[in-house]
Order: structure tokens, then C-alpha cells, then sequence
């Protein structure tokens, strides 16, 4: 429904959408979504996407480069993770997927498991080292708490480098507990003030 898309995106500091979002969605869907986000951006909305390529999900890896590369360019902040856009676009280092990505988006955080996240800001790069953690528990919902934690802190004023070292610390403590969502406690703490 446009309409109450559109109205669900009224006046919203940040929209974030995926490209599973864009994956599960018929092509028509899709468009409207994408014009949906436009506007908001148009309005003020600060747009950020995580392109995390699912293979399955898609009827064709031509297909999710073409709808990923559309959804970029209506994004302010790109969060893709380097082993997606190396399988998707055949990137072959995470400072590739950061140029890339910095032609389309103002900011890029490539985020790289264990190794440094890579941000692009106005075609410069700066690694951010990721936080070891010596026996994971379960690495489910890493990537999307690096993402809330990336997000929450340049909502809060923060430059991207502290955002992602913050971002870092909160994906550390997720994959320290069993499932997706660690306690609101523990992430607070692992976010800091």
C-alpha cells in the first residue's frame, strides 16, 4: 500500500531497510518501496541500507545487483559486509566494495567479521578495528547489532569512527550470548555513554 507506506516514513529521522527486504518483494513491490524511501529522503529522512545478499532469496545474482545498485542510490549510509558484496559483485578486498559503494552513497562502513570495519566518508578510508572475541557463543544477528549499534551512535551525534568502534562493542557482547538479541543491559553497557 503506497499510502501507508509512505505515511509510516513521515518525518522519521533515519529509515533502514535490507536488501532482504528488497529480496522477498515482487519487482513492482520493490519500485514502490524505493520511491517510498526517495521521498522520505527528499523530505529530510536520513536513509540507511544494509545490502546483505542472500543468494537464495533472489531468482538471479543479476537481478540482486540491480536492485541493490537502485537501493543505493537512494541511501545516505551504506552498511554492506565484504564476504556479500565479494560473492555478489566480485570485490576483491573490502577497500574495492568502500570505492565502489562511495561513488553511489556518502558513507560506507564494510563491515568484515573479525577483521576492521572500513568507512568511507568524501573518498577517504579509515579502518576500524573489530573488538575479539576469543570463544564466540553464536554469531547470529552480529551484523545487524553493528548496524543498530553504527546507526544509534550517528543519530546521537558521533562521528563515524567512534559509531563503528561502539558498533564493534555491541556486536561483541550479541555474539557472547545464544540467539539474536543479547539483554538491553548488556548492550547498553557494550554501547557506552
Amino acid at each position: 500500500d503506497p499510502g501507508a507506506l509512505a505515511k509510516s516514513l513521515e518525518n522519521q529521522a533515519l529509515v533502514y531497510f535490507s536488501g532482504i527486504t528488497l529480496a522477498i518483494l515482487e519487482e513492482a513491490s520493490r519500485k514502490t518501496l524505493l520511491n517510498a524511501v526517495a521521498k522520505a529522503r527528499a523530505a529530510g529522512s536520513r536513509v540507511a541500507f544494509d545490502p546483505n545478499y542472500r543468494p537464495l532469496l533472489w531468482r538471479s545474482r543479476e537481478e540482486a545487483q540491480a536492485a541493490i545498485t537502485e537501493a543505493l542510490a537512494v541511501t545516505d549510509i551504506a552498511l554492506p559486509t565484504f564476504p556479500d558484496e565479494q560473492m555478489l559483485f566480485g570485490d576483491a578486498t573490502p577497500q574495492v566494495t568502500a570505492g565502489r559503494l562511495g561513488r553511489l552513497v556518502g558513507e560506507v562502513v564494510v563491515k568484515n567479521g573479525e577483521d576492521a570495519a572500513l568507512i568511507a566518508v568524501k573518498g577517504a578510508f579509515q579502518p576500524v578495528p573489530a573488538v575479539h572475541v576469543a570463544t564466540p557463543v553464536d554469531t547470529t544477528g552480529a551484523g545487524d547489532s553493528f548496524n543498530g549499534g553504527y546507526l544509534a551512535a550517528r543519530l546521537a551525534g558521533h562521528a563515524p569512527a567512534d559509531a563503528a568502534l561502539r558498533a564493534h562493542r555491541v556486536a561483541a557482547a550479541v555474539v557472547q550470548v545464544r540467539g539474536a538479541l543479547a539483554p538491553f543491559e548488556t548492550l547498553r553497557a557494550a554501547f557506552g555513554n
